[in-house]
């Protein structure tokens, strides 16, 4: 999904710091490292990647492992681009990358109110909670 921004980053894949944020969250709750641990920088395949493909590919990842993600929690800020009027669509996407049902997906965004880095829009940042536990056998 495509949000309208006069401003943007350079970043290895499509950049978009929610489905980061959201990979490093699930790594960390099974203890099996980061993005960069699954998803190399200098892999060429990676360049200019969409990252809810990522997240697609990390929950077969953790399925494959017994997991279960019970629920998400995500806060992002993009400074000047104003995501309200997306964040439903953004929810869904999770959703359906993760193989959730919407009401396990939170998204919330802020806009920063013009301070810092974020706010000035030169900075974007992006934290997420998960629950996660293994299915039962």
């Amino acid at each position: 999904m495509d949000i309208p921004a006069d401003v943007g980053f350079d970043t290895h894949s499509d950049g978009d710091v929610l489905c980061h944020a959201l990979l490093d969250a699930l790594a960390g709750a099974i203890a099996d490292g980061d993005l960069g641990t699954h998803y190399r920088e200098d892999d060429l395949d990676a360049e200019d990647a969409v990252s809810l493909g990522f997240v697609e590919e990390f929950a077969q990842y953790l399925a494959d492992r017994g997991y279960i993600v019970g629920n998400v929690d995500g806060f992002i800020t993009l400074g000047t681009v104003r995501l309200r009027p997306h964040i439903e669509a953004v929810r869904e996407n999770l959703a359906k990358a993760l193989r959730m049902d919407l009401a396990e997906v939170s998204v919330k965004a802020r806009s920063i109110d013009g301070i810092g880095p974020e706010g000035e829009g030169t900075a974007c940042g992006a934290w997420v909670s998960v629950l996660g536990y293994r299915a039962a056998d």
